[in-house]
């Protein structure tokens, strides 16, 4: 008789609903107990981070002999990250035109004048931030960037070399199969890293707490849905590839994202599932994923500000000019690259998006108190983004490889 199992996806899944279920009912010693499981998984998953990623591009772009398509991987990725970004934020702007959240609200002004917002990095500061300087200094600071730029040139340098029998290329190429083989220990753990994770989330949310925002959370949780139904198009048009089966073989690092409601932190997940389960070039997936779990930030950046930006202009009634729309689209999708690696994120591109389009920033201080319910959400967005952008790159990278191929026959 053969043995019944349950599918990977299905046990993240299942622990995700647990744990929220059993969160709500569960006494808060029995929370306090069980939260320490899943703050030990997070610091699992960024202790490979780090590692991983630089094993992964060095090893990578050490194995490439045409440095011409590496320029065009860049510009692919760049090139998609900017084309899902902006339809993220007219989703945003259409959502939140629709629903209008905070129209009802009854705010004390006083209260929200109390706020005071982050400060928005200036252009020279975010650039420099993205260039290495002491490497261990910016890793010990969570910059993943400057990180990303060095394995790049340290592989693009140990490839210039033409030694394929060099003995740091070797290292590089087993220290690679080593961390992915420790990878896959840790996300083996997944399931049980979720169940810790979201129980604090199920005891510490009641109703009480978002039914006063309940129309912000649903118009966020809604347009992030279509958001992700957007991405299955993209896929079935441009890279031919069905949908229903990219999300099946996509789940767990979206599970994870949904989670830990870290796109940094689910990076580990993230290369894993491409890799081995998706089935894409571990040389594409080493540049465009580490990218876009610093830069591909749809939820974060362009779902999320636009739709603060409505509720905010609905709270102090502000009648929204079509020139202010096409700004908050325009800001998000731009915010979304120039904030990359800056803590806080989602509050720091919401903030750019409010000052851009001439609003108040104190609509922000209603949300923040319920960012956790919605950061859940507006991470998958991010992580499944830079899954989708990877098939496109993949797919735009292997015509290339064999247009070279076929040329040089």
């Amino acid at each position: 008789m053969k043995k019944f199992q349950i599918g990977f996806g299905y046990r993240c899944m299942l622990a995700l609903a647990l744990g929220l279920i059993l969160g709500h009912f569960l006494p808060e010693n029995a929370v306090n107990f069980i939260s320490p499981f899943g703050d030990a998984f997070l610091k699992l998953l960024r202790l490979i981070i780090v590692p991983l990623t630089f094993s992964t591009i060095v090893a990578s772009f050490a194995s490439l002999e045409n440095i011409v398509l590496v320029k065009k991987l860049g510009v692919t990725t760049l090139v998609w990250f900017i084309i899902t970004a902006l339809i993220a934020g007219c989703v945003g702007v259409l959502i939140g035109t629709i629903i209008s959240p905070g129209g009802n609200l009854l705010v004390n002004h006083l209260q929200l004048s109390s706020y005071i917002p982050r400060q928005i990095p200036t252009l020279s500061s975010t650039i420099l931030d993205m260039v290495p300087g002491n490497l261990i200094g910016d890793i010990s600071a969570g910059k993943i960037i400057p990180v990303i730029i060095f394995a790049i040139m340290f592989g693009v340098a140990l490839s210039s070399t033409h030694n394929p029998n060099s003995v740091l290329r070797t290292f590089f190429d087993e220290f690679s199969k080593i961390m992915f083989k420790i990878t896959r220990f840790i996300i083996r753990l997944s399931p049980i890293g979720i169940f810790a994770l979201v129980v604090p989330v199920g005891h510490d949310y009641g109703l009480s707490t978002l039914l006063p925002l309940l129309s912000f959370i649903f118009a966020i949780y809604l347009a992030c849905a279509i958001q992700l139904i957007i991405y299955g198009v993209i896929l079935l048009v441009v890279a031919r590839k069905n949908p229903f089966k990219f999300y099946q073989q996509y789940w767990p690092a979206m599970i994870t994202a949904f989670t830990t409601s870290s796109s940094l932190g689910t990076l580990p997940v993230t290369i894993e599932t491409l890799v081995d389960r998706v089935k894409l070039k571990k040389s594409v997936v080493g540049f465009v994923a580490p990218l876009g779990a610093t830069m591909k930030m749809d939820g974060c950046g362009a779902i999320y500000p636009a739709i603060v930006c409505i509720l905010t202009a609905n709270i102090f009634h502000i009648d929204l000019s079509v020139f202010q729309y096409v700004l908050i689209i325009i800001t998000a999708a731009l915010a979304t690259i120039g904030t990359a690696g800056v803590p806080g994120t989602a509050s720091i591109m919401a903030t750019v998006v409010l000052t851009s389009a001439g609003l108040p920033l104190y609509g922000l201080a209603l949300v923040i108190g319920i960012d956790k319910i919605i950061d859940m959400m507006r991470t998958m967005t991010n992580v499944t983004g830079a899954g989708v952008c990877s098939v496109l790159v993949d797919k735009k990278y292997n015509e290339e490889e064999n247009t070279s191929v076929g040329e040089a026959v």
